[in-house]
């Protein structure tokens, strides 16, 4: 289960309140100096009021910090609590979260928000475990630019195939983690593919299935690896689907199908720039969909880069 807004609001309604569990998130029941990393660390005292303030004091290095030091909070104006509602509204749209709503939502400017938004995409590092069981593999054409203004034949379908558009590579676990990333159009030949099944599979340990592309050939040299004729059938079976279910890519192209929709449908216009980006997005809210610790996982994250 997803951490709601409303929840948001009710387990944090106070600065103090984020602050403590941003705290908790980072460190535990041991603060450490983000300067030096010793935990010699005495919380600094309020001289008006006599209260423990939100700054810690480093007896080593003798500097002053807050949790945010480091993290993709620091130097930030926005308080902590419209920094937990907007990863919340992130983690709960399942074809992602345009700025311009974020901003109406939260009753900010979207050029903020638009910021804000890269600053937790940032953060979503990948976790370096390789896949392993059956795992599906497949390459995309993602087509970032902006719909022409309308006209008679606005409803006509863009064109299919590579055509100015960027690919993209991703290998899915079935009911599992998927990993994926933006590659260049010039490396998807035999060697590359070969190079990005070894850096997101665990060989000895995964069945691969691909579709036809000619850049899959070869590779049942390095894993056990199985192909779906597109053109001629989408599902099949063969003498070993009651162990490895049935030759298909369907997993890895609804997750496609999923960033496609969320570009199309919210972001609108994705650069190369920054298509890396929202494509972290898609993939940690795909591996988290299933997990209740998907907010505090990301916060960890974020405030441990």
């Amino acid at each position: 289960m997803m951490t709601s807004l409303v929840e948001v609001y009710r387990r944090w309604p106070t600065k103090d309140d984020c602050i403590a569990h941003l705290e908790a998130v980072r460190w535990g029941e041991q603060p450490l100096c983000p300067y030096c990393g010793a935990d010699r660390v005495s919380r600094n005292r309020d001289a008006k009021r006599g209260l423990t303030a939100s700054r810690w004091k480093c007896q080593r290095c003798d500097r002053s910090f807050s949790v945010t030091v480091g993290t993709i909070f620091h130097n930030s104006h926005i308080d902590l609590q419209r920094w937990f509602s907007l990863i919340s509204l992130m983690l709960n749209a399942k074809k992602g979260l345009s700025a311009m709503q974020a901003a109406r939502d939260l009753d900010m400017r979207r050029p903020t928000v638009w910021s804000m938004m890269h600053r937790i995409r940032s953060a979503l590092a990948d976790d370096g475990k390789l896949l392993a069981g059956i795992v599906e593999m497949d390459e995309a054409y993602v087509d970032g630019k902006r719909r022409p203004a309308n006209r008679k034949d606005d409803d006509q379908p863009g064109p299919r195939g590579p055509c100015g558009k960027q690919p993209v590579i991703g290998a899915v676990e079935r009911g599992g983690r998927l990993k994926a990333m933006v590659i260049d159009k010039a490396e998807m030949t035999a060697d590359d593919i070969r190079n990005y099944v070894t850096g997101m599979i665990d060989l000895p340990r995964a069945v691969l299935t691909t579709d036809e592309y000619a850049g899959y050939n070869g590779l049942n040299k390095n894993i056990a690896h199985r192909r779906i004729n597109h053109s001629r059938v989408y599902v099949e079976r063969d003498l070993f689907s009651a162990e490895f279910g049935p030759i298909q890519t369907n997993t890895i192209e609804s997750v496609w199908a999923i960033l496609k929709r969320a570009i199309a449908g919210q972001f609108h216009h994705v650069s190369r720039k920054y298509l890396p980006l929202y494509l972290s997005e898609v993939t940690y809210r795909y591996n988290a969909r299933r997990t209740g610790e998907a907010f505090d996982r990301l916060l960890h994250l974020a405030t441990n880069p």
